[in-house]
Formats: structure tokens, sequence, C-alpha cells
């Protein structure tokens, strides 16, 4: 217990991130979803990292400097925080994926998605999320690689430096591996514990605009790293990391900003049809950007394209 505490208080923005992350999944998914989800991808990035540095796979080989040992929770010759952060940021790309795949409804400042669990468990949310993941590293990755210029340390170092700024490729391909299998842990569990239609403990319905908790987090995890690289005067990885994200985040304003991405009665429907809990957040359906229409009615629809 001493050793949890000191490595909280060592490493607080991870456990900030955490707690983040730990709030917008039970609002959103649930209590079993997220224990279980939190558990098993820790355990899956926990297996990753000690193969990696025992044997090069997934990530390649790299190597930890010990020198926190004592002053901050190891497990199997890996930081604890290290392994934890693989939850955070695979659920955080997951929602990115979700919001990107789902059509949307609107009601004033309330903004929601019409997900399904046809469209929760589909392969391009799968991949999406994987890639979302993979990208958030490439931020993370070269910024931890200079862990002595800020309050990180020096915790480890790749062997050999890799090309895209001292990390390897094989590093980006490991973590496209993990965030595949931790996405589709996430869409397994969540289509096993909520397959049902009644309301998972813990999900909170009627809370504003809680689909777009995880891309907040997502963005919150991203910007804390681009600051970081410029507080270290890291100014082309930092230059680098946003000219990447430039496009992704124009696709998301498009998205969210164009009529066509809203669903119309039957998208609502299909979505109810899911999870008929959420009907208390669709009084009524409002039309594109505020036109108001009546509620769909309260009828099972039959199963069409989302």
């Amino acid at each position: 217990m001493h050793l949890l505490l000191a490595t909280i208080a060592l490493r607080p923005y991870v456990f900030i991130f955490l707690a983040a992350f730990l709030f917008i999944s039970v609002v959103n998914f649930g209590v079993g979803a997220t224990i279980l989800f939190t558990a098993l991808t820790y355990s899956v990035a926990l297996a990753c990292e000690w193969s990696s540095v025992h044997n090069g796979f997934p990530f390649g080989l790299y190597h930890y400097i010990q020198a926190t040992r004592g002053r901050e929770l190891w497990i199997a010759g890996v930081p604890f925080m290290d392994s934890l952060s693989f939850t955070f940021l695979g659920f955080a790309s997951y929602t990115v994926a979700l919001l990107a795949a789902s059509p949307l409804y609107r009601r004033g400042a309330d903004l929601r998605i019409l997900d399904t669990r046809k469209i929760r468990r589909a392969p391009r949310v799968w991949l999406m999320a994987a890639l979302f993941m993979v990208m958030v590293d490439m931020v993370v990755d070269p910024l931890s690689v200079r862990g002595d210029r800020w309050f990180l340390g020096r915790i480890f170092w790749y062997d050999p430096p890799g090309p895209h700024f001292g990390v390897p490729i094989s590093n980006y391909l490991g973590w496209f591996f993990v965030a595949a299998l931790a996405v589709a842990i996430f869409q397994t569990l969540d289509g096993m514990m909520n397959r049902r239609g009644k309301k998972p403990m813990g999900v909170r319905p009627s809370f504003p605009s809680r689909a777009l908790l995880g891309p907040a987090l997502y963005l919150g995890v991203v910007g804390f790293g681009i600051t970081m690289l410029f507080s270290i005067r890291a100014d082309e990885i930092a230059w680098a990391s946003i000219f990447m994200y430039l496009p992704m985040l124009a696709l998301m304003l498009h998205i969210v900003t164009r009529p066509e991405s809203y669903g119309d009665a039957s998208a609502i429907e299909r979505h109810l049809n899911d999870f008929p809990y959420d009907a208390a957040s669709f009084p009524e359906q409002p039309g594109i950007f505020g036109e108001r229409q009546p509620a769909p009615s309260g009828r099972r629809p039959a199963v069409g394209r989302e």
C-alpha cells in the first residue's frame, strides 16, 4: 500500500487520467465492463512489456532503468504506471472511433451519439480505435524517451534507438498489436455484459454529452503530451505532432458540423432498440441544427442500416 501511494504521488498525471477514464467508462458502459476491461488490458500490456524487455516482442527491445525502485510500484520488472496507461489510452481511442462511426443527435448543447450494438462491435471501429491509439503514442513515446528533461525522469531506453525521434518503428507496430487486443477486449466485454437491454450498473443516460467525455480525455492526453514537448524545448517534435493531428481534428469538426451526420427518427429507434434505458434522453427528436420533430414511436423497428 505504501508503494502504491508513493506511485500516485510520484506520477499524479497518470492517475488523474486513470480516474477520468474510470468515471467516463462507468457513466457510458457500466461498472462491470470497466473493471474487467481495466484488469484484462493491464494484464495484456504488462505481458507485452515484460516480453519486450526480455526478447524484443512486440515493441522492440528496450530496457528499464530501475532508479525509482523503492519509490514507486514495479510489477515483474515493469513500472506499474506504465502498463496502466494502456487502459485509458485504449478506452479513449475507442470512444473517438465510436464518435466518428455513429450518427449524432443534438438537443441544444447536449450532443450524443446514436450508436448501436452493431456499430460498437464493427470492424471499422476496431481498426480506427487501434490506429488512434498508435497516434497517441507517436506523441507520448518521443516525449517519454526525453524523460530526463521533465518530471517523468529517465526510466527506459531503446536498444537501439529508432528513426522517429529516437523511437523504433517496431514500437508503433507493437502498440498497434496491443491496441487491437485492448479494443477487441472492450468490444467483447461490452457485447457480453450489456446485451439484455438492462441499464448496466453505473451508467448515467441523463449525463449531458456523455459520449463526448471519452474524446475529451483523448484530447487531454494529446494536449498534455504536446504541451510538455514545447516545455522541454522539443519544438520539432511538438510541431510534427500538431501537424499529424490537424487532419484528424479537421475530420472530426467536419463530422460534428455536417447535417448528414445527424440521425433521423429511424436512427433514434435503432439506438433505443439496443439501449432502451436511454429513452429519457430523447423526449423529442430535434431536426438538423434545431428544427424539432415528433419523437419516434415506441414500437420496435426492423433492423436497418446504421
